[in-house]
């Protein structure tokens, strides 16, 4: 699933501006979907990895800062393309986080161990996660009050 969403994404980005079929309506929906996608994911790591549930929480109140800077900022979608890399940034890590537990999981069913439990390895996982959860936010609050 984490494959298929970013192929549609790279696709998306790809083929979107070059057709011509870029609107601000386009650019909410898919927002929604990358949110929804990556909240699914979230939701099924958590329950398959067991880790913290603070950082769901965390995950999940940023998704709905989102929509709350929306509904209090009016100029908020061309803030939020001024502040582009920094959700892209976002976005990366995420996904970088997610991806690597399908790494471990691979390892684990094709090497019948788990190499990759170690400390090193989790503390790359968290620091992925706490530096996503900081820039999320820090874009969120950007976009807010930022001029």
């Amino acid at each position: 699933m984490l494959v298929l969403a970013f192929i549609r994404m790279v696709i998306d980005g790809y083929f979107a501006p070059r057709w011509g079929t870029v609107s601000d309506r386009g650019y909410v929906l898919d927002t929604m979907g990358d949110r929804a996608v990556h909240l699914a994911l979230v939701l099924v790591f958590l329950v398959r990895y067991a880790f913290h549930p603070l950082f769901v929480w965390l995950l999940l109140f940023r998704d709905i800062g989102i929509y709350a800077v929306r509904v209090l900022s009016k100029d908020w979608l061309q803030k939020s393309r001024k502040m582009r890399p920094v959700f892209l940034f976002h976005t990366t890590c995420l996904r970088v986080w997610l991806g690597l537990f399908l790494v471990r999981d691979g390892f684990r069913v094709f090497l019948k161990s788990d190499v990759l439990d170690t400390f090193a390895f989790e503390a790359v996982q968290l620091s992925l996660l706490c530096v996503t959860i900081i820039v999320s936010y820090y874009g969120c609050f950007e976009v807010l009050v930022g001029s």
